[in-house]
């Protein structure tokens, strides 16, 4: 073998992943390849002339989102809209039918990720609570501005081990961005499983690269992320 078959092999194993991440897959070699990534949420197809139509039908050539993915192959909502897969699970971390009515956290079982559930009742969880950027959990230390306004809902989460666990964290923009479901809007994501989510920014703990003063947030009004002032406030959503 030449000096350069490994970086070879491994740039088309990096590249495959990519390209195919969205779909149940088994490797020959005889391990399992889990899929990590999200659908987008949309369902429908769209026509030069008529605009969008709900049944994924197109007079355009090309395959579009609603053919590919998740959305097309995993598209029941029987664990969550088109091809989401949700588990709501109760303070203790017990899995909850789907008909559930109260649940305090949500596992993604496509991403293996457990998100916190916003409540109404004035605690560390309420949906109105606003934070500036910068406490623990954060990445890195580029910049000037911190604020520790979100450790109280981190350090609180998990001294009561939300739903049995004390890794709670503020997620980075790209898991933040796992949940968007931009096959919705105000808010863009399914709220049978997310209910009261503020249809606004929400921080993620990724520091933007060319301000040093700025960070990166995730809207769930359509669905797009983009970049804040620190000493904004903007609400918080934790994960494990």
């Amino acid at each position: 073998m030449g000096k350069f078959s490994k970086p070879i092999l491994i740039l088309f194993l990096v590249t495959s992943i990519n390209v195919l991440a969205q779909n149940e897959l088994i490797f020959e070699s005889g391990f399992e390849f889990i899929p990590r990534l999200n659908d987008t949420g949309i369902t429908w197809g769209g026509n030069y002339s008529s605009g969008n139509n709900a049944t994924c039908t197109s007079n355009i050539a090309s395959p579009q989102d609603c053919h590919q993915g998740r959305d097309a192959t995993h598209n029941d909502d029987s664990d969550g809209h088109a091809g989401f897969s949700f588990t709501k699970l109760d303070a203790s971390g017990n899995a909850l039918p789907a008909s559930a009515t109260q649940w305090s956290c949500v596992k993604d079982n496509v991403t293996g990720l457990i998100w916190e559930v916003k409540t109404d009742d004035g605690g560390i969880h309420d949906k109105d609570l606003t934070y500036r950027w910068g406490g623990i959990t954060r990445q890195g230390n580029y910049g000037t501005e911190f604020y520790d306004d979100w450790d109280v809902l981190v350090n609180g989460s998990n001294n009561e081990n939300l739903c049995g666990f004390n890794d709670w964290r503020v997620p980075t923009a790209q898991e933040l961005m796992s949940i968007v479901n931009i096959g919705r809007a105000t808010p863009s994501i399914d709220t049978n499983y997310f209910p009261k989510t503020r249809t606004s920014s929400f921080w993620s703990a990724s520091p933007l690269a060319y301000d040093s003063n700025w960070a990166l947030v995730v809207g769930f009004v359509s669905g797009i992320f983009y970049f804040d002032d620190r000493n904004s406030y903007n609400y918080v959503r934790l994960v494990r």
